[in-house]
């Protein structure tokens, strides 16, 4: 079942009111590996990222 055009604009709405995006720059190379490592672990880089963070402020949801 696909999501309605309203559904994806809420879903925009709230994630734009309720969400932000962190970054960092690194070398390509090292995001190559970074990624590469994701991979092979199972996961996204996003994902490794999120885990991350979420652990390092005690909020793993």
């Amino acid at each position: 079942m696909s999501v309605s055009e309203a559904q994806k604009k809420a879903n925009r709405q709230w994630d734009k009111e309720n969400m932000i995006t962190l970054g960092c720059k690194v070398k390509r190379e090292q995001a190559e590996k970074f990624k590469k490592y994701a991979a092979d672990n199972g996961k996204t880089a996003n994902a490794l990222l999120k885990d991350f963070v979420l652990e390092k402020i005690e909020e793993r949801e």
